[in-house]
């Protein structure tokens, strides 16, 4: 059989072996994963082939949670926690009044050329905005593959004001065209009333598609939901059976034994961002709790201005590491992490069957990383290997040197292929400075 790309020789570390390390190869077809084999593809079987001694393949990597808008603010909210920042900067309503759509696209822009750049194939995108069709532009011309969360809310202001059924029919046929998920974006605990959620929980269930919300992120929040109903958020979705399959809680920092395994026994999945979570103060999650109970958690970065990278290698670190000094080094194996950036990312989003492993059939979205640095090496294969040691601790996402997307080269030797960086960059810079300008006036 001849492929139409080959990647030879890489050391292929997936799920579906339970990250078994081996030297193998990969055969792609169109934007399927036609072959994965041990040792080296031969030249003359490929019309593309790619050396990739030295390199390890892995799945693209799946950023649950991410605020494109706020890449625009990276390091205005420094040293500043959730609450302090929402105090600081809601009077200069720069958010609203400084910035418009146009700023907004191409802040989304740089925030998923930084994604693929650092091996992240899949992003949800949670808007603060619409933008019509230019919030799939965004993304399409990147060249990332990725769900967009469309909020539920006409404008923050207004909790009760939704969007019209017309709009979201249109913007779930735009979304599933251009092979994006669709998501309805819901509500933060400060907004919550009974009635209100179940008309969005029916609203996603009417239209088939996926829920997600920010939930028990924070101890202020927290105390908001107490306060009305007597019962922590998350107990207080599953008293009202808001819990279910179709449901993306994220951050959800606090939650009891019992509400863990609520969110077990509903299929409810969560996406934490462990570096948000420690720069802004939320606090620390019971991950380690989450996972033993069989929740499935993955991982993502939140905006720019919370977190102030895009970079998934550094939240497996950060989750692994975390979870260490807090619940013990046997807490969370180097699998739970790994998994959390990959296969449990496709499952929050319903895409398991066809992405999150390196396995024939299945979509060819995958990255190589260069292991041939000081840094990276020795490197051992066998019973005492250590490569996936060296993804979670070792690597950055400096080290992705290639990325495939639908069986398409998107970065070629650290180069995006799709795009000009330097100018999206250079309209990012001009916005940010003009942010700046405003925030010290």
């Amino acid at each position: 059989m001849k492929y139409e790309i080959g990647i030879s020789g890489a050391v292929i570390v997936s799920a579906h072996n339970r990250y078994r390390p081996f030297i193998g190869s990969v055969g792609v077809s169109g934007d399927r994963i036609a072959a994965v084999m041990e040792g080296k593809l031969k030249k003359e079987d490929c019309e593309v082939w790619l050396d990739a001694d030295g390199k390890i393949l892995m799945p693209g990597l799946v950023n649950g949670h991410c605020h494109g808008d706020m890449t625009l603010a990276r390091g205005l909210g420094d040293d500043l926690t959730l609450l302090e920042q929402n105090h600081k900067f809601a009077d200069t309503g720069w958010f609203y009044t400084l910035i418009d759509d146009e700023d907004r696209f191409y802040s989304r822009q740089l925030t998923y050329c930084e994604a693929l750049l650092s091996g992240t194939t899949f992003i949800m995108e949670n808007m603060y905005w619409g933008l019509g069709e230019d919030s799939v532009r965004a993304m399409k011309e990147v060249g990332i593959r990725g769900a967009l969360a469309e909020d539920v809310r006409v404008d923050f202001q207004r909790p009760d004001a939704f969007i019209s059924e017309q709009f979201l029919t249109e913007f779930i046929r735009v979304c599933r065209e251009n092979g994006l998920v669709p998501v309805l974006g819901g509500i933060s605990e400060e907004d919550y009333d009974t009635e209100r959620l179940k008309r969005i929980q029916a609203i996603a269930e009417r239209h088939k598609i996926l829920l997600t919300c920010h939930l028990a992120e924070n101890t202020w929040r927290q105390d908001i939901v107490k306060k009305k109903y007597h019962v922590p958020a998350i107990a207080y979705l599953h008293q009202n059976r808001l819990l279910n399959p179709g449901v993306i809680g994220s951050h959800v920092v606090y939650a009891s034994e019992d509400e863990v395994q609520q969110l077990a026994q509903t299929d409810t999945k969560v996406v934490n961002t462990p570096l948000c979570e420690m720069k802004i103060q939320d606090g620390i999650a019971p991950i380690p709790e989450m996972v033993k109970q069989g929740v499935t958690v993955c991982l993502g970065t939140d905006g720019a201005m919370w977190n102030n990278s895009n970079d998934i290698f550094r939240e497996m670190k950060g989750m692994s590491l975390l979870h260490t000094i807090h619940k013990g080094i046997r807490s969370l194996k180097k699998t739970d992490i790994l998994d959390m950036a990959t296969i449990n990312g496709a499952k929050c989003f319903g895409l398991e069957n066809d992405y999150g492993t390196i396995e024939a059939g299945k979509k060819a979205d995958f990255i190589l990383i260069e292991t041939r640095a000081p840094h990276m090496q020795p490197m051992l294969l066998g019973e005492m290997e250590t490569v996936t040691s060296a993804l979670i601790y070792n690597a950055t996402g400096r080290d992705v040197t290639d990325v495939f997307v639908d069986g398409r080269q998107v970065v070629a030797d650290r180069v995006l292929q799709t795009i000009d960086v330097k100018d999206v960059m250079e309209k990012v810079q001009k916005v940010s400075e003009k942010i700046g300008r405003a925030l010290s006036s």
